[in-house]
């Protein structure tokens, strides 16, 4: 397994809870980028801050497929200029309020650049449970996010500053 950049557990109303089951998952996290936006997720029925694009990593999937699965089934976004790994792989602690049990995920955080805002049609059951939203660069700081995932943003601004300069 690569190096833990850092651990994280819930507080508060999405913190880890006695009597519920524990899961362990495997994830990557997406930042998606398009020129000066980012996409986030607002949850519709769970009141859930906005986050970060995540998703199970299936048994024997390679991260890269399940980003682009994750990416097209949750947003229906696929045109697809670059996939940049993010130095934040974490442990998070939490409780999936929606799926009623306590989860330790291990995030595998990309940045997700995309060529277009070409969509594909998003499942019903997609629809639902989420909306998308796009915040524009200089109004993330103001952004509700949940702390692991505003790290693992705030490591990707950092990157795409190291990758600019070079």
């Amino acid at each position: 397994m690569e190096n833990i950049d850092f651990e994280y557990i819930e507080k508060g109303e999405y913190a880890p809870r006695e009597n519920y089951p524990w899961v362990k998952r495997e994830n990557i996290a997406i930042i998606v980028q398009y020129k000066d936006e980012y996409l986030f997720l607002a949850w519709n029925e769970v009141n859930y801050q906005n986050s970060l694009v995540t998703g199970g990593i299936k048994k024997k999937e390679k991260k890269e497929d399940a980003i682009k699965r994750e990416l097209e089934e949750e947003t229906g976004y696929k045109d697809i200029k670059e996939i940049i790994p993010i130095d934040a792989i974490n442990i998070s602690k939490f409780f999936v309020e929606h799926k009623k049990q306590n989860r330790e995920a291990i995030y595998y955080p990309y940045l997700v650049i995309l060529n277009s805002k070409e969509q594909q049609e998003i499942s019903e059951e997609e629809k639902k449970e989420h909306s998308l939203i796009w915040i524009e660069k200089e109004n993330l700081d103001t952004a509700n996010l949940f702390d692991n995932h505003r790290y693992m943003l705030n490591k990707a601004l950092s990157k795409q500053k190291t990758l600019v300069k070079n």
